[in-house]
């Protein structure tokens, strides 16, 4: 009796065996194929894809498609970048042809208070003269401050957009870092990452533009009166715009640089311990399983890689266009100063300086979110990918 038990139990251990040995020797790309796609089912991607129709039309052929074979074959069929940078430059050139009417306003006023300042001298009729250069002065601001406000709806409207996008992206990607064993960073980043990308939106919306605009706006005052000097208050608020976004800057570095060193390596560890103890605990059913969570993971972190390949593609394509046309814009004024410094009043040349100086300001601030944002993408991609090198 007891040599049929043992029998029994070694037929049983071959059969079981047997199929172990059949299901591993299923092809690897089928079984990579599956999980893709049983994930991609998973996962609800038409609120990430939906912002790629928010691009303008031409921008939208250098999305990555997140498409199983394109996971699969590597995305090759995406445009060069030669053809982006040769995009760029026409829509750079595009928004510069779009202000030269601002150009050319901005060049008549100049030129009217250059004569009206060459007929005071001339005739030396002072009051009339000072008062219809002083309209001319006025004409100028006002001009100034509607490109500022322009500008200022631009990149208000971009940082909305980003992070709106950034809000549909990181629950995403934190689900992906989950699927990859990445519990630790997730749990670190999601709602670090959620409470970062609020603040820096608000401080930009709330804090530091309407910040550039008070600047703008005494030091313009301090061009047109001789008697209200404001240009010290003016230049002390803008070296605070730029000290508070190269501190949100450091700050938010920081804390993703040290957070990311540090989490990955605990979930490498714990899938790696996780791993072992399966294998060693259960021979052989183990093995297969763990074999079976390694197609899954590469899947996952197939799918994470292009969806932040993805983030990273749509944060640039999103603040292209409106770095374009505040650079456009600022180009405009440098042309403009350079062309009426030799003739004009040198408050004309100030406010078209200060002007100047408000526009980089803007652009600095725009491209510094993008450029957070862009870094955060990034450090979540990466931090999954080490993750599953650690293991």
């Amino acid at each position: 009796m007891r040599q049929c038990t043992v029998i029994r139990i070694l037929l049983l251990f071959l059969l079981f065996s047997t199929s172990v040995a059949q299901a591993q020797d299923i092809p690897h790309e089928e079984s990579l194929q599956e999980s893709l796609q049983a994930q991609f089912e998973a996962l609800d991607l038409e609120d990430l894809l939906r912002f790629g129709e928010l691009l303008e039309t031409e921008y939208q052929d250098y999305l990555p498609s997140l498409t199983i074979r394109e996971l699969l074959v590597g995305g090759s069929d995406l445009p060069s970048p030669t053809g982006l940078l040769m995009l760029l430059l026409e829509n750079f050139l595009r928004e510069l042809y779009l202000s030269l009417h601002l150009l050319r306003q901005l060049v008549v006023i100049g030129i009217l208070a250059a004569l009206l300042e060459r007929l005071s001298d001339s005739f030396g009729a002072r009051t009339v003269v000072d008062l219809a250069f002083a309209v001319c002065f006025l004409v100028l601001v006002i001009l100034g401050l509607q490109s500022f406000q322009v500008a200022s709806t631009v990149a208000t409207s971009a940082i909305d957009q980003m992070v709106g996008f950034m809000y549909s992206l990181i629950p995403l990607l934190s689900s992906l870092l989950v699927a990859v064993g990445g519990v630790t960073s997730a749990a670190v980043f999601h709602p670090l990452l959620w409470a970062l990308v609020g603040t820096i939106a608000t401080l930009m919306q709330r804090l530091l533009l309407p910040m550039i605009l008070i600047s703008t706006a005494f030091s313009l005052v301090a061009h047109f009166s001789r008697e209200l000097s404001f240009s010290r208050l003016g230049s002390l608020l803008r070296q605070g715009v730029i000290a508070l976004l190269g501190l949100c800057f450091i700050v938010f570095s920081g804390f993703m640089v040290v957070r990311g060193a540090i989490a990955p390596v605990a979930d490498g560890i714990s899938l790696r311990a996780a791993k072992y103890l399966t294998k060693t605990f259960i021979p052989i059913a183990g093995g297969m399983f763990a074999d079976t969570v390694e197609v899954v993971v590469g899947g996952s972190l197939l799918i994470k890689n292009a969806v932040g390949i993805f983030g990273l593609v749509m944060i640039m394509l999103m603040v292209a266009t409106p770095l374009l046309k505040v650079l456009a814009m600022l180009v405009v004024y440098k042309i403009v100063g350079a062309l009426l410094e030799p003739i004009c009043d040198k408050r004309i040349v100030q406010v078209l300086g200060t002007m100047e100086a408000s526009l980089t300001l803007v652009l600095i601030a725009l491209a510094t979110v993008a450029l957070m944002l862009f870094l955060s993408i990034t450090i979540l991609v990466g931090i999954g990918n080490l993750a599953v090198l650690m293991r």
